[in-house]
């Protein structure tokens, strides 16, 4: 596979001597993509690739000779991008590597957007107990606790989720 890799143009090749050098290889590299070609997945640990896409994520495309029902779960919980079986032409690498970069910023895109999702219900809950405090000590709707709220944080320059922040954090401290 590193021959037929060599043959592309914008290609820089490392070769591994084995999947728990991956960690180090990246870290040095500071590699684009990462190309693996193993003979038979079913007793590789992957878990230097559980690590990568946790810590440095990059796209990674493993070529494997056998296939097993289990490997194909295996390798996308690890973060694999492209997983091919059997050998590949190398007029077909270069769009094998495409659709690679472009699936792992799909990915990516969606991670980042789920996490910015999360963190604003993580907020919304937290400006929704905060509301629920104020509403209790001075006896107000919701809606006079919100635009109270909203002022409040307006006047004071800071976000709802940090003034409901603050808000909470001075009832633990009471």
């Amino acid at each position: 596979m590193v021959e037929k890799l060599a043959l592309l143009d914008n290609y820089h090749v490392e070769k591994a001597s084995s999947l728990e050098s991956v960690p180090e290889i990246v870290a040095v590299s500071k590699l684009d993509i990462l190309v693996l070609s193993l003979n038979d997945i079913t007793d590789v640990d992957l878990a230097p690739l559980i690590w990568l896409k946790a810590n440095d994520p990059v796209p990674v495309v493993m070529f494997a000779h056998q296939n097993t029902p289990s490997a194909v779960k295996s390798v996308v919980a690890a973060g694999v991008s492209s997983y091919i079986v059997d050998d590949v032409q190398p007029q077909r690498l270069a769009v094998i590597l495409d659709l690679a970069f472009e699936r792992f910023a799909h990915i990516q895109g969606m991670n980042n957007e789920l996490e910015q999702v999360k963190k604003k219900l993580s907020e919304r809950k937290l400006i929704e107990r905060a509301k629920g405090i104020v509403m209790r000590q001075k006896n107000y709707t919701e809606e006079q606790a919100y635009k109270e709220m909203r002022t409040s944080a307006m006047n004071q320059g800071e976000s709802m989720a940090k003034l409901a922040s603050r808000i909470l954090a001075e009832l633990d401290e009471d």
